[in-house]
This record gives C-alpha cells, sequence and structure tokens, in this order.
C-alpha cells in the first residue's frame, strides 16, 4: 500500500539526538504503518548512527535507510530522499528535532481530510531535545486556513525550516511538470525549490497555531549564516517569487527588519560561536534596497561597537513596545 505521508530524516553524525528523534517516531507512527513511511539519509555517519538506525529498521519495517557512500551535503541529501519518495505527502524532520508525542496522528488526520498543499506547524524552540514522554500533547488541533499572503505574514523568513513545512508533492509536479528541486543545490537552502514555487503556484495553504514540533535552539553551524540569509536567501526569493509579487515583499520585509539585525548582532558579539564568523558588510550589500539596510542593519555592521550596541538597545526595546500593542 502507497503511504500518505514520507517523514525524511536527514542526519549526520548526530546519533544521540537521531536516537531521541526515532524514539519518538516508533511512537508516533505505531499506529499508522499504513499512512506513514520513514526515510532515513545518512551522510555517511561515522559515529555509531548505523547501529541507531538499524534498530528502528528492524523495528518498523516501512524504514528505510538510505546511506550515502561520502558526505554529499545537507542540500543533496535532501534530495537523495525526495527522489524515491512514492507517498503523496513529505516531511523533512532534522535529527536534532521532533514532534510532540500525539501530534502526528492528529496532523495525518488533517491530510487526510483536508488536502493541503502547503502546512506549516509551528515549533517550540529548546537547547535540549528530550526523549518523548505521555504527556506532551493533547485536545485538538486548530488548523487555520490562509491565503498566499498571509501564509507568507505568518510564516514569513521561516520558509526555510525545512523540519516545519510538510508539502503535497503530487500537488507540486501537477502545477510545475518540470520543477527541478536541485535548482538551489549548494545554497544551504535547496529546500526553496519546492517550498516557494509551491507557494507561489498553490492555493490551499494551513497554519497550526499549536506547537507541535521540538525542535533545537542553537544549530550546530558549521556553515557561514550570514551569507547564506544574506546573501542566498534574497536571491533565491528574488528569482522564484519575482520582486513585484506580494509574497517577496512580505518575506523581504521580515528578513530585513526581524531577522537579519538579530544575526548580525550575534556576529558581532560573537554569540553565534557555532556558526562561521564573517564580515557583514559584504554579505548583507543586496538589501540596500530597503530603508532596513541604512537605519538598522549597516549600523549594526559597521559603526564603532559602542553606537552599534546603542542602535541594538533601541531596536531591542522597540522590538519590545511592538509585541505589547
Amino acid at each position: 500500500m502507497t503511504p500518505l505521508l514520507t517523514i525524511i530524516v536527514p542526519t549526520y553524525n548526530r546519533s544521540e539526538e537521531l536516537s531521541v528523534l526515532l524514539s519518538a517516531l516508533d511512537i508516533e507512527i505505531s499506529g499508522l504503518k499504513d499512512y506513514v513511511r520513514v526515510i532515513i539519509g545518512d551522510n555517511n555517519s561515522c559515529d555509531g548512527t548505523d547501529q541507531v538506525v538499524k534498530n528502528f529498521i528492524g523495528r518498523n519495517s516501512n524504514a528505510r535507510s538510505m546511506k550515502h557512500s561520502v558526505n554529499l551535503g545537507p542540500d543533496e541529501n535532501f534530495c537523495k530522499c525526495l527522489d524515491v519518495v512514492e507517498s503523496r505527502y513529505f516531511w523533512i524532520i532534522s535529527d536534532d528535532d521532533r514532534p510532540m508525542t500525539g501530534s502526528v496522528a492528529k496532523i495525518v488526520e488533517f491530510l487526510i481530510n483536508e488536502s493541503p498543499d502547503l502546512l506549516y506547524i509551528s515549533s517550540k524552540w529548546s537547547e535540549i531535545i528530550h526523549r518523548p514522554s505521555a504527556q506532551e500533547f493533547s485536545g485538538e488541533l486548530a488548523f487555520k486556513r490562509l491565503s498566499r499572503d498571509r501564509y507568507a505574514e505568518k510564516v514569513n523568513v521561516w520558509v526555510t525550516y525545512i523540519s516545519g513545512t510538510i508539502i503535497n508533492i503530487e500537488r507540486l509536479y501537477e502545477l510545475n511538470k518540470n520543477i527541478n528541486i536541485r535548482r538551489f543545490s549548494n545554497s544551504f537552502l535547496v529546500q526553496l525549490g519546492w517550498v516557494l514555487p509551491m507557494l507561489m503556484l498553490g492555493n490551499r495553504f494551513y497554519f497550526i497555531k499549536q506547537e507541535c514540533i521540538f525542535a533545537k535552539s542553537g544549530n550546530s553551524g558549521g556553515y557561514k549564516l550570514l551569507s547564506v540569509f544574506g546573501e542566498n536567501f534574497p536571491k533565491v526569493l528574488k528569482t522564484v517569487c519575482g520582486s513585484d509579487s506580494r509574497v517577496y515583499k512580505i518575506i523581504f520585509h521580515s528578513l530585513v527588519w526581524n531577522f537579519m539585525p538579530t544575526l548580525i548582532w550575534a556576529n558581532r558579539s560573537e554569540r553565534a560561536t557555532e556558526f562561521i564568523k564573517e564580515n557583514p558588510l559584504p554579505v548583507i550589500g543586496g538589501l540596500r534596497k530597503s530603508m532596513g539596510y541604512w537605519f538598522l542593519l549597516m549600523p549594526l555592521a559597521a559603526f564603532p561597537k559602542y553606537s552599534a550596541l546603542i542602535v541594538w538597545a533601541i531596536y531591542r526595546a522597540y522590538k519590545k513596545v511592538a509585541v505589547l500593542k
């Protein structure tokens, strides 16, 4: 029987975190064998991941592992797994995140009843993701259908967050038969090659208000975070959405005013130690057309540190007042 949903788990040398996620999936898919399949994409781990995966597959006959002979990088690992998806929907869950106990069955029920094109799932961020317990999630999920523009407003920059998105792959290929899922490979944003086209072409967009995912705060890093969001993301957004579209304008505005200031200050204050330190000015040049660049991003990046700290303090105070309104 062809499953309804494929859960893709990309992993590389995080056997402890992977074990926590797979323990959660043991619970979540125990009564959903006909509906859910799990594919684990292993980027040639060498830390004990093999045994964790072997144990999980031994307990779940509808799961499979794809261990690559070399580390293909995160983007191609996603795509290799996506190449073999046979289900109507897929959901990529990072190996250091996990669904809350009891949430997956409700999500599957929703997929059956409502047939969304794109579904965003809210997350609870935590420094430590504990093994699943029985009392994490109860009650009914509140699914809200949104227009294209409203979805862009609610999700904004988090269209990049892989664990938060379930996509109807059948509908994606129906709307764009020639779609190239590897279009943005090596950008660390390959997922936008399917998320953004669906947002621009689809019409059934939903948002889950409740937090259904435990998400690991403080990514393991190892790449240039400022370059990914200051250079790569705006280019991809413009390529797919077009700079005149409402979706582009909404997400770009959120990137400049809500997301990039924190990244720049974390880089400058050396709080984002897990990511490669960068000189921010060269990589945010593409954001110059926004007033936010001149009034906020450039001062945070280029002013003397004491002056930049004043700009940061004013920005933080403004954000707190805006939240209270």
